[in-house]
């Protein structure tokens, strides 16, 4: 069984598909999603889709909410959100959910891409070995028990050992090189899709990576290399 965890997607479901073609994960695979998966890229709409039907075909499969997915949830429920939203969504976020205002493209978003946001995706996973998060966690406080505006916004600059020294395998802080982030006990796989780099699945059992570019392009490569110590 391969453990994969995939970073930020925000709407480049082109991208998407391309990781999920090369890695082909089976059956036995558990795969991880790390949240921001609206907003910045050209198809919100088609990337909600496409989560949202493997969720319900994958029920052992995880998707964690990140912090635009949880602003995307506020703007639908809580018009008095809508505002920080909007200044926090980027340019045309839901264009692909038709003409309109960006007012109205809210009122276009299906209630099954909300209930997938809100239901099926969760905000922190566990494992012996490693703490999946979309943000970040402090060091003494226990997954389960960690404030939202840490697990969404902590950055990985902030990032120090968790004290039940599992590794912390996070996205959010989005790497303007296209370079996976290891610090030895966090990684951070935001490589950049939004920034014009790529979008990171990363196998936690030999840490060997693919990353799809925005028009699917595919390259591989393995962060570390544990014989030697170092990391590529």
């Amino acid at each position: 069984m391969r453990l994969l965890a995939i970073g930020d997607i925000h709407g480049y479901k082109v991208a998407l598909e391309a990781l999920l073609s090369h890695v082909a994960p089976s059956p036995s695979d558990q795969v991880i999603f790390l949240g921001d998966y609206v907003h910045k890229g050209p198809d919100t709409a088609g990337t909600l889709e496409l989560l949202a039907g493997l969720g319900e075909s994958h029920r052992d499969w995880v998707f964690l909410r990140g912090n635009h997915d949880q602003l995307l949830i506020d703007a639908y429920r809580d018009p008095s959100t809508f505002g920080v939203w909007e200044a926090l969504s980027g340019e045309n976020p839901l264009s692909s959910y038709g003409a309109g205002t960006t007012a109205d493209q809210l009122m276009k978003v299906p209630e099954r891409h909300i209930r997938f946001l809100e239901g099926r995706c969760r905000d922190v996973f566990e494992t012996d070995d490693f703490i999946f998060v979309h943000g970040g966690i402090r060091p003494d406080v226990a997954p389960g028990e960690e404030e939202l505006e840490h697990l969404h916004w902590m950055k990985v600059t902030q990032a120090v050992p968790h004290h039940s020294s599992r590794t912390v395998i996070c996205g959010h802080t989005s790497q303007e090189t296209g370079r996976i982030v290891d610090l030895g006990h966090t990684i951070c796989i935001d490589t950049g899709i939004s920034r014009e780099q790529r979008m990171t699945c990363l196998d936690l059992e030999d840490f060997s990576f693919v990353q799809a570019s925005e028009s699917g392009e595919t390259t591989t490569g393995r962060l570390r290399v544990e014989s030697a110590g170092e990391t590529d």
